[in-house]
């Protein structure tokens, strides 16, 4: 036989209030009944008086048993209620993990959606570097080609006016010396008259005797020395032309400074 303590019975009558209820109705029960037979054994009363107390029995008995049903029903309420309430937790608590999920599938996606932004955003960047500083290259290549372009043009301009300074100087020059020819023939021929005028023809000289005279003379014009090439076989002849070389001294002076020279090459063929 199982034997209760005070305290399993404490909660099992806190687990299940209505078994209190009924427990405490049937010692009622028992107590009025208990009571009714003492009385009954003790003195005797008409039977109307029995009928009395069997029927309050009978109505607190139904009494309690309302009470009890009563209690019972707001017992299973109250476990409805729990269940409903229970129910209603499971839902919201299921309804915020989805909201949670529903959060999180969002957060990640709207993370994704970020993160794609940023990489268009870094490839457009670096594609606006890329951009930029291809235009900055071609722009440096643009300016080394024009500069290039200018300095090959300034070069060949440099050297075209070169070229046209060469010519004018050598065109200059070349009018300069034909001027100077003119001048020092010019001079050559002042002193070929000068000697012809001092010479005196030999008896034995002809019309086609010549001879090649080199004369060496100052700054004055003094001669200081006479020689003959290529002269006629005519010593008479040759010496004629000497002692008028020597008799022209000082020959006549150059027309510009520019033609002097101390050594006159001429070829002296006496008229006719």
């Amino acid at each position: 036989m199982k034997i209760m303590t005070s305290s399993g019975l404490f909660n099992d009558v806190k687990k299940k209030p209505i078994v209190l209820l009924a427990a405490l109705a049937l010692h009622f029960v028992l107590i009025i009944l208990l009571g009714v037979n003492l009385t009954s054994s003790e003195v005797h009363k008409p039977a109307s008086s029995n009928k009395k107390t069997v029927q309050a029995v009978v109505v607190d008995g139904a009494k309690i048993e309302a009470e009890a049903r009563k209690l019972k029903l707001a017992e299973d309420n109250k476990k409805k209620k729990k269940i409903a309430q229970a129910e209603k937790a499971k839902k919201q608590l299921a309804d915020e993990k989805k909201r949670l999920a529903d959060l999180k599938k969002k957060q990640v996606a709207e993370k994704k959606q970020l993160a794609e932004k940023k990489r268009i955003q870094e490839e457009n960047k670096k594609a606006a570097a890329d951009k930029k500083q291809k235009e900055e290259l071609e722009a440096r290549r643009q300016l080394e080609d024009d500069n290039r372009r200018k300095a090959e043009a300034e070069e060949l301009q440099r050297k075209l006016a070169e070229e046209e300074r060469l010519e004018a100087e050598a065109r200059q020059a070349k009018e300069d010396n034909a001027k100077l020819q003119s001048l020092r023939s010019q001079y050559v021929r002042l002193i070929e008259q000068k000697v012809e005028r001092n010479w005196l023809r030999p008896t034995t000289s002809t019309s086609s005797m010549s001879c090649e005279v080199i004369v060496t003379q100052t700054s004055l014009g003094d001669v200081i020395d006479v020689s003959l090439k290529k002269c006629a076989n005519d010593l008479a002849f040759q010496r004629s032309i000497e002692r008028a070389v020597r008799k022209a001294s000082p020959l006549p002076p150059p027309p510009k400074p520019e033609v002097f020279d101390r050594e006159i090459h001429f070829t002296f063929k006496p008229r006719s």
